[in-house]
């Protein structure tokens, strides 16, 4: 093993003038890197430092930090990361601790830190690194048993532990990451985590390790889902090594709410921190990251960072809840124990104990505590120095070797990706004056866990005294956000507290952030919302500039608040509270919304035809190859299944280096066979020019084929102009370049019957109807609809320049007629969403509807059928069932299948199912129902019988209760829906 800075040297030598870090518009390169560093090293061993003593780094998260932490370890000493935003008290331990004697700070904070120390510190301020002397640094007598770094975690004794970690621990992972991620100097890794957090191992040594580009992202933008989402965009990140798994399960909802395609440059995300959820995996890679290696990640602080990773595949089976954290990693071997000492076996439940390279020589001055926690190995005495780790994790060997954490065995907890020993907090409860006796346990809300605090006193205390008290040496998310002060502290049989009784009390909300002055209601509708806040917030002082989530609000709460104020204030919706946040926002967006007034509804259907009406005059060729783009999805599998069935070459494009894995197991998945030998995989991408192929392969590819069907596009309905066009719009215009080289190819274009349902929402169907071409100027307020009419328009224009196109708008493509089944992501889907919801729920609203459904295997062949014809007389066709049933006989079909729905008129039904006597599931399903996804009137038919009398289609589905049975039995199967249907 080659020591830190002889890698960084190498790293050095090979990517002098690449950029090293890039923190906001501010980069400096590898060569300034060294420089600056060096300057550092040279400082410190002219002021005596001596090799193994600790310096101490009181910075922000900034560029300084890292040239500091390689300054120190190449003067031989041991960095200890503070963090400035942490207590007083805790920093000032932590430097008693260490010991250390030399501190590099700045000036802004130079005040706060003197305090803490003794007067025979050394400062090194950053600012003054300008005037200290260019040095070159040779280091001989750096070895990979050196310390690197101590960090400190939380500790039972209200004091936290140093955790001594050396260089041999980071070398032997970073040997893992470049090779198993394959990290190179063309990546950008974006740095997260703080620095006194182990986590900032893996981004800033992966980095300095490869002569990547180490991004720092800022405090503000790593606190929200738009800042951090901007960066991934803006700063073309490649690789985010470690995210928080209860930050990373806000910005998966995020994205899906949204329908954002921001993560298209990513390559690789990996989690940290909690249990990562199956539910939370499938959502990422089924909608947001198919093409991304996503890991989830485990490990100590006492083992270097991590121990173990888990590949996510993108077919994660249903019955997984726990996503297995992996096996071991080079360099670690795992065993999982019993109480009785002995080796668990599989399937069997124990502790997680862990022999490594990386494993720490102890906590620093805490031998009771070292000797605790770390032994001799009794299965191994001759690896890894014959030591092993007591992780006090409780997990389980699975028979494919791969290990599932299942609870920590001890009071310890994660909080928002921070290790925290609930001891440490109640101690300083404890400390309190007028406290007795303090209990802290964990509680669960909306899927992240929360600290709840009960305490015993003999008067009665403030809570805004204690959470001022606890600020003073706790951190912010080791403070409760909820207290109660009760008559006596429970106990169990054991004679311990009974935590578990106290988990099942409530306790009060406690406000840890405001916007200082109270601001009161200043009209009726500021004093509505106001008081449905405080009621289900439980808090009285607050105001209507208070941010919602700064007071204690989540999702959960949201349902709450609108179920109490929908039937006034019907226009107010789920997303409003995200993206207006206070009292005084939403008001004003409802005054707004009262100004534009309703639309009224008319009782009266409007049959959406095929317009334009554009005749096709040629004899089309025979059809014997046809590339199908988007072949990885729904539709363009089951089009290429239907083409391979009729005998035909099928070329697919296929976008990443796993494009012939993800066509195998989209494959496997809807159809149970490997790939047919008449399938070729292309890989490309139809945003680069030429495909991303070789000019000379491009003009191949197109010699060889007679058709397209271009059915890739972003479906989402949510985004910005820019990347809808350069995906639907450009991508489109890229593929049909083909046809500029061979006019022979016959295009056929998937677009959506979202194009002429806008136009008729907005008043502009008249527009289109009756026409004989796309008029010029049409466009609709959805950025989505919006572009893939324009790529409409683009297409059937190209017919005047005797090129064969032809259109096909998609209608609500649902699961098979066969069998019912449908794609992996159900959970998203809004048809199925509603079906639940109603099932759950017993009652559905009164509203005039022609339901749009479409069995996906009828609307392949549809498609198919067309694309074989060589006599097709128009242009434009509808793929939608022509026999639409209306909302109220899809109730009556459920109640055949023995659901006894009831409808009630729309009001009474949204008032229902926003009710408290509704589960938290029902009131999660709402959502979407609220956000205009579910069941409301509606005008539009989309026509499809010219569509099915061209193509000569009478085998036409029949949408009854047989057919909807298999829909709902296939949700049963993969444990959407948990009832039985007999259908």
């Amino acid at each position: 093993m080659n020591t830190i800075l002889k890698e960084f040297k190498s790293v050095v030598a090979r990517f002098s003038d690449s950029t090293a870090i890039k923190e906001g518009q501010k980069t400096i390169t590898y060569k300034e890197l060294n420089e600056e560093s060096n300057k550092i090293a040279n400082h410190l061993k002219e002021n005596g430092l001596q090799k193994g003593e600790f310096v101490s780094i009181y910075l922000k998260r900034s560029m300084e930090t890292v040239i500091s932490i390689l300054g120190i370890i190449k003067a031989g000493g041991v960095y200890v990361p503070l963090d400035p935003t942490h207590p007083v008290e805790r920093n000032k331990y932590i430097i008693n601790d260490t010991k250390s004697s030399n501190i590099i700070t700045s000036e802004n904070l130079l005040n706060s830190i003197q305090g803490m120390v003794t007067e025979n510190t050394n400062f090194l301020l950053m600012e003054n690194l300008k005037n200290l002397e260019h040095v070159n640094i040779e280091f001989t007598d750096d070895d990979i048993n050196d310390l690197a770094y101590v960090i400190y975690t939380s500790g039972t004794t209200g004091n936290p532990k140093g955790t001594l970690i050396r260089q041999r621990g980071v070398i032997n992972l970073m040997n893992y990451m470049l090779k198993e991620w394959s990290i190179t100097n063309e990546d950008i890794i974006m740095q997260f985590a703080t620095y006194s957090f182990d986590a900032s191992i893996l981004d800033t040594f992966a980095s300095l390790y490869s002569g990547a580009t180490l991004y720092l992202i800022d405090d503000a933008e790593r606190m929200s889902e738009e800042g951090f989402l901007s960066v991934i965009q803006r700063e073309n990140i490649s690789i985010i090594p470690a995210i928080p798994t209860v930050f990373f399960n806000r910005i998966v909802n995020y994205v899906n709410e949204r329908n954002l395609d921001i993560f298209k440059g990513v390559k690789i995300v990996g989690v940290a921190g909690e249990l990562l959820t199956g539910d939370l995996a499938r959502k990422f890679k089924s909608s947001i990251g198919e093409q991304i290696r996503f890991f989830n990640l485990y490990g100590p602080t006492e083992t270097t960072a991590i121990v173990t990773c888990y590949e996510v595949p993108n077919n994660l089976s249903e019955a997984v809840f726990s996503v297995p954290i992996g096996d071991d990693l080079p360099g670690t071997k795992l065993y999982v124990v019993s109480e009785e000492g002995k080796v668990c076996e599989t399937d069997e439940v124990g502790e997680l104990w862990i022999a490594s390279e990386g494993i720490s020589l102890g906590y620093l001055n805490n031998k009771e505590k070292t000797e605790e926690a770390f032994i001799k190995n009794p299965f191994d005495e001759n690896i890894y120095g014959g030591m092993l780790y007591k992780s006090g994790d409780l997990v389980k060997r699975l028979a494919d070797g791969n290990i599932e954490f299942v609870s920590r065995k001890d009071t310890q907890v994660k909080i928002r990706g921070h290790r925290i020993e609930i001891a440490e907090i109640e101690t300083r409860m404890n400390e309190i004056d007028g406290i007795n006796d303090a209990v802290v346990v964990v509680e669960v809300i909306d899927g992240e866990k929360t600290l709840k605090g009960f305490f015993t006193s003999d008067e009665e205390l403030s809570f805004n005294s204690i959470v001022e008290n606890l600020k003073v040496t706790l951190p912010s998310y080791m403070i409760p956000s909820k207290l109660k002060q009760i008559k006596d502290i429970p106990f169990a049989p054991t004679g311990k507290a009974d935590r578990k009784k106290l988990e099942l009390l409530e306790a009060d909300p406690v406000v840890l952030l405001k916007t200082g002055e109270i601001v009161e209601p200043r009209n009726e509708i500021e004093a509505d919302i106001l008081a449905a806040w405080k009621a289900v917030l439980e808090l009285e002082n607050i105001g209507v500039t208070d941010d919602l989530f700064d007071i204690g609000g989540h999702s959960l709460k949201i349902i709450a608040i609108l179920s109490k104020l929908k039937a006034k204030y019907s226009t107010i919706s789920i997303k409003d509270f995200f993206d207006l946040k206070t009292v005084e926002n939403l008001a004003a967006k409802v005054q707004a919304d009262a100004m534009l007034g309703a639309r009224e509804f008319k009782k009266e259907f409007t049959q959406l035809t095929e317009y334009p009406k554009m005749a096709v005059t040629e004899r089309l060729p025979e059809v014997e190859t046809v590339l199908v783009t988007g072949a990885t999805g729904f539709l363009g599998s089951h089009i290429a299944d239907k083409l391979v069935q009729e005998g035909k070459r099928v070329i697919l494009l296929v976008r990443g280096e796993d494009a012939v894995k993800r066509v195998s197991d989209t494959v496997k998945y809807f159809f149970n066979k490997e790939v047919s030998s008449n399938i070729l995989v292309v890989k490309g991408d139809l945003t680069e020019k030429y495909l991303g192929l070789k000019e000379e392969e491009f003009k191949d590819l197109a010699a060889r084929i007679d058709a397209i069907i271009h059915s890739a596009a972003d479906v989402r309905h949510f985004g910005d102009r820019e990347h809808f066009e350069k995906i639907n719009v450009e991508g489109t215009q890229n593929i049909f370049e083909l046809v500029n080289v061979n006019p022979a190819i016959v295009f056929h274009h998937i677009s959506t019957v979202g194009v002429v349902e806008d136009l008729l929402a907005e008043g502009k169907w008249g527009l289109l109807e009756g026409t004989t071409e796309m008029p010029e100027g049409l466009s609709v307020e959805s950025v989505y609809t919006d572009t893939k009419m324009i790529a409409e328009k683009w297409i059937l224009d190209k017919a005047k320049e005797n090129k064969q196109v032809f259109v096909y708008r998609m209608g609500n493509l649902v699961g098979r007629y066969s069998d019912g089944k449908f794609q992996s992501n159900i959970d998203a889907n809004a048809f199925y969403r509603m079906l639940k919801l109603m099932i759950l729920g017993k009652k559905a609203p009164k509203v005039l509807w022609k339901v749009d459904f479409t069995p996906i295997d009828f609307a392949s062949e549809v498609v198919v059928n067309s694309v074989l014809k060589t006599d097709n007389s128009q242009r434009v066709y509808h793929v939608s069932h022509p026999n639409p049933i209306t909302f109220e006989e899809l109730i009556a079909v459920l109640n055949e299948l023995d659901f006894d729905i009831t409808m009630i008129e729309q009001e009474d039904y949204n008032a229902y199912i926003l009710s408290d006597e509704m589960s938290e599931e029902v009131k999660n399903l709402a959502v979407a129902q609220l956000d205009g996804d579910g069941a409301n009137d509606s005008n539009a038919v989309y026509d499809s019988n010219n569509t099915m009398q061209v193509l000569e289609l009478t085998n036409i589905p029949v949408l009854n209760k047989e057919y909807i049975g298999k829909l709902i039995n296939h949700a049963i199967a993969v444990g959407f829906i948990k009832e039985t249907v007999m259908a």
